[in-house]
């Protein structure tokens, strides 16, 4: 779900799911230094994992099932997301009892200014740790799957390594990277406004230049 300095997708999907290729995207922007901090936990990552992804409404109920938590401890996450600007109440449904709550936007850009690391460098930590407990459950699927004799070939669930290029080779690396993204991602929008028939694959994209070489600040 999440970019630093670039964006978050929203998955528009639901009976609320707004419609993609009519309206202007809304970048919801988090540049304040005290609300990327505010970012790093792992219940309010996953709550806006769920309201970006889906692009529809959530109760406090069905966040908490996604992280553990019980609903009044999902409230007061939500409500503090709230106060950011991240999220925002959403009409009741059903059940008009218990409050929904919706993502302010389409896209969501972590891009602090000012201040310390710490805070963006703890959101990233949370997010590579889930993403780390994905790629375990993975490892243990696909080691159940052989133990059970299911030889049916899988694709490759991580790459990694690096490439040595020069500064036009590395330049079309990541413009490729970003067409990529962009094109499944739309793929992804209309796939969820035709039908609920897929699912979610998790991603996880990064490419850091060698900064040995490079001047001291």
């Amino acid at each position: 779900m999440t970019t630093t300095d670039r964006r978050t997708s929203a998955r528009p999907g639901g009976p609320e799911a707004r419609p993609h290729d009519s309206a202007p995207e809304r970048r919801i922007v988090i540049s304040d230094p005290v609300a990327v901090r505010a970012l790093a936990h792992k219940a309010r990552i996953d709550a806006l994992d769920e309201l970006y992804a889906s692009g529809a409404s959530r109760t406090a109920t069905e966040l908490a099932e996604r992280s553990n938590l019980t609903p009044s401890a999902m409230s007061y996450h939500l409500r503090a997301l709230e106060r950011f600007g991240l999220v925002e109440r959403s009409p009741s449904e059903g059940d008009a009892r218990e409050r929904r709550w919706r993502a302010t936007g389409d896209q969501l850009v972590v891009q602090p200014h000012g201040g310390s690391p710490v805070g963006m460098t703890a959101y990233v930590d949370l997010q590579i740790a889930q993403h780390r407990e994905r790629l375990s459950d993975e490892i243990a699927y696909r080691h159940e799957r052989r133990a059970a004799g299911d030889t049916r070939p899988t694709v490759p669930f991580m790459y990694f390594g690096a490439f040595f290029l020069d500064e036009e080779t590395e330049s079309e690396f990541l413009k490729r990277l970003e067409s990529l993204y962009d094109e499944f991602e739309s793929r992804s929008n209309k796939a969820q406004l035709k039908a609920d028939e897929g699912r979610r694959v998790y991603y996880l994209m990064s490419a850091l230049p060698d900064r040995s070489g490079d001047p001291q600040p």
